[in-house]
């Protein structure tokens, strides 16, 4: 990954919720380095969505769309874990 698609990253994880910024930011500054493909793939994809979407997905008011999405939460989200 280069420094110029990891900032384009960075880009899309802002978003018009603070509280999104940080989770996002958090995983890209984190995790997100030593995620598999899939993993990825499901970033790019849960950054596709609208914010509202993003946030229903996060606090479990909305099931994630596929197993990668649910797997990906889970390394998000230290809470999901333990489900």
């Amino acid at each position: 990954m280069t420094d110029v698609e990891l900032n384009r990253l960075r880009w899309r994880c802002q978003r018009g919720m603070l509280e999104l910024d940080h989770i996002l930011g958090g995983f890209l500054d984190g995790a997100y380095r030593d995620a598999d493909a899939e993993a990825r793939a499901a970033f790019a994809d849960l950054l596709a969505l609208e914010d509202v979407e993003i946030l229903d997905l996060i606090v479990g008011q909305a099931a994630p769309d596929s197993a990668a999405q649910d797997r990906l939460l889970r390394l998000m989200l230290p809470s999901r874990r333990a489900q």
